[in-house]
């Protein structure tokens, strides 16, 4: 027999993610839930619904439909009005399940921060947000190391040499504070070197709604001159602060003016790597109406991890990086980061002594225990591999990026592992050889046929040093170019070389095993392990997620874009009068395509010469705040965003780049049969 409800027969759906037309062969529908016991709103019969979580085509003898649950007001989606249902939210699968879920979860790694006088008692408030189904109870941890980060990462070897004392720990939803507790008392001493500390388990009178933002309150300290362990770069456009006081009484103060401004002496160089990360919780777990979507444990380096990204652009759930804004977009996956920056598959759960790297996963272990034995998640998703590259390819293959994959299946049996291939690395600088005639210097290299005259190139490596610095060429043969400078001895000394800071694709050249396409040989070593993932070679995973479409230039080589593949916009208005009279900010046509925090690279109109290259502090329309400089920007000034710094971190732009072009439905490889 059918089933019916409110006299219709009932739907089954497959939730998809928003901005989702077809699915099954049919248009996606707009769905939200109508409110206990009603039957009839606006006029409409309340629909029944089941949602699904298989690969049904058929349920209740029709066929499963897509659907979209809007949660944010709009009354149409896909050309159709959303329609008022019953049963949208799906049965919680485990609701006594501790499960990751919280956004903006981040390991601690990094440099030390050093205590001051009179700010030595620390608040830090972070925002993560919830997922996107109810939670009730909930759990956090301290931990009493760091990792490092760069060529031992991610190895848990950076100590305080002193204990952290949690003086209390505060979460507040909707401006009402929850206090937690440490095995029931308010706060708890986490010794150096330890594994660390949970709080209590949290359980809430009623549950967080799904998609909130929650605030974590830590206060704690040390003595002055003491360090405290890195975690967190604070976001304050998400309402995230650091105060600092000489004691706990002075700090609670705040709970009293929740917004008001982070203590100067600890708010510094926002926005970029040097922005001090400060202490917080870095596994959170909670319990609620899990619904049985993936929960993703995530082995990264710096690219999952957002090297290129610190906070101020974050997105509005706190998110930075291509992955993490990804998964926490559209069907949006919870997740936890366990990598940092710097971090290798051939040194990651693995070691003991100075190169330790097993006390995260010992965490999860912890986790694990207090939850009936369960896992806090239901897929690894590894991004690894960036920093394992060697030769030959069998050591990188087999003993590197194998061995990890090993180590997980040995302790987590039968868990599904799913791929991200690495990015490919490339170079936009070229060896030169410099002499000079008076003021006019010569630059021999390879071949010049990427380069045309007018064009700026930045020098560097050459001794004397007034060969270096940025300047426009004239290309005068196949292997020479030349520029004005200030003059010296000639010839030069020293490793020279010439960047174009990706202007172009065709500048870039591959960088050691970065050749492509994979031809066998070491020299394409990354493409190599790409093709082995993709084949899905010795188990090295049970399914991958291709990115190299999302990122690629449109010469579809392995290369990144240039500058000049990317969205620009122009300037309307010039900026500057006389060179000495300084400005903070420049308008443009489009500011649409701008980030904060973003790199800027400004041209001459003609898109050749390069006038200025700031970072964006915010932006407001069309007009783009900038550090304050006195260069003259004339109208048309040619808006660009810079690619990378390096041939293998994105900046902002490729962030979104790739953020947008790897499809939503891939996180279909994140389900678990």
């Amino acid at each position: 027999m059918a089933e019916i409800f409110n006299e219709q027969r009932m739907i089954g759906v497959h939730i998809v993610p928003d901005g989702t037309v077809l699915h099954n062969g049919q248009r996606v529908v707009g769905i939200r839930e109508a409110d206990s016991g009603v039957l009839f709103t606006g006029g409409r019969r309340v629909l029944g619904v089941s949602v699904l979580s298989g690969s049904e085509v058929i349920y209740n003898e029709q066929v499963v439909i897509g659907a979209v649950i809007i949660r944010d007001g709009r009354t149409f989606y896909n050309g159709m009005p959303v329609v008022p249902v019953s049963g949208s939210g799906a049965a919680p699968v485990d609701p006594d399940r501790y499960m990751f879920f919280a956004t903006r979860n981040r390991m601690p790694s990094g440099a030390l921060v050093t205590a001051a006088a009179g700010t030595n008692y620390v608040c830090s408030k972070i925002v993560v947000s919830s997922p996107s189904y109810r939670t009730n109870t909930f759990r956090f941890h301290f931990s009493g190391f760091a990792s490092t980060e760069g060529g031992n990462s991610p190895q848990e070897t950076v100590y305080a040499g002193n204990a952290t004392v949690i003086d209390g720990l505060l979460i507040r939803i909707g401006g009402v504070f929850h206090a937690c507790s440490f095995a029931g008392t308010a706060g708890v001493t986490i010794p150096d070197q330890s594994q660390g500390v949970w709080s209590d388990p949290l359980t809430l009178a009623d549950a967080v709604a799904a998609e909130t933002d929650i605030e974590i309150w830590l206060f704690y300290h040390t003595d002055a001159g003491q360090m405290q362990l890195p975690v967190y770069r604070i976001q304050k456009h998400r309402g995230e602060r650091i105060w600092g006081a000489a004691d706990y009484a002075s700090l609670l103060a705040f709970k009293d003016t929740p917004d008001a401004d982070s203590t100067p002496a600890l708010d510094t160089n926002y926005a970029g790597q040097t922005q001090p990360q400060y202490y917080g919780p870095d596994f959170m777990v909670a319990k609620g109406d899990w619904d049985g979507r993936p929960v993703a444990l995530v082995a990264c380096d710096s690219i999952g991890e957002a090297r290129q990204e610190f906070s101020a652009a974050a997105d509005q759930r706190g998110n930075l990086g291509w992955l993490r804004k990804w998964l926490d977009s559209g069907w949006r996956i919870p997740h936890l980061m366990i990598g940092m920056p710097g971090a290798a598959a051939f040194r990651e759960l693995t070691g003991s002594g100075a190169s330790i790297a097993t006390r995260r996963w010992a965490i999860v272990d912890e986790i694990i225990a207090f939850n009936g034995g369960k896992r806090p998640f239901t897929v690894i998703l590894n991004q690894m591999g960036q920093n394992d590259t060697t030769t030959p390819y069998s050591t990188f293959f087999t003993t590197r990026y194998l061995g990890f994959i090993s180590r997980l299946r040995s302790r987590y049996s039968g868990v599904k592992i799913v791929a991200l291939p690495p990015l490919g690395r490339t170079n936009a600088t070229i060896s030169i050889t410099l002499t000079s005639a008076g003021t006019l210097a010569t630059a021999t290299c390879a071949s010049t046929a990427h380069l045309v005259s007018g064009q700026s190139l930045i020098i560097a490596g050459a001794t004397p040093s007034a060969y270096n610095g940025t300047y426009a060429i004239s290309v005068t043969g196949p292997t020479t170019f030349t520029y004005t400078f200030a003059g010296g001895t000639s010839p030069t000394t020293g490793t020279i070389t010439a960047a174009d800071d990706f202007r172009t694709e065709a500048s870039q050249t591959y960088a050691a095993q970065n050749s492509y396409p994979a031809d066998g040989t070491d020299a394409s070593n990354k493409w190599r392990l790409r093709n082995d993932i993709l084949a899905k070679t010795s188990a090295c995973c049970d399914d991958s997620i291709d990115t190299l479409a999302a990122w690629q230039g449109p010469a579809g080589m392995g290369k990144w874009p240039g500058q000049v593949d990317l969205p620009s916009s122009v300037l309307t208005v010039q900026a500057g009068t006389d060179g000495v009279a300084t400005y903070t900010s420049i308008q443009v046509a489009d500011g649409s395509i701008f980030s904060p925090e973003q790199p800027l690279r400004i041209y001459s109109a003609d898109g050749l010469t390069l006038l200025r290259s700031p970072a964006i502090s915010a932006v407001n329309g069309n007009v783009l705040t900038l550090a304050a400089a006195a260069t003259v920007l004339p109208a048309g000034s040619l808006v660009r965003q810079a690619v990378s710094p390096d041939g293998v971190h994105p900046l902002p732009a490729m962030v979104k780049r790739i953020r947008l072009g790897v499809a939503q439905g891939e996180k279909e490889k994140l389900k678990v049969a």
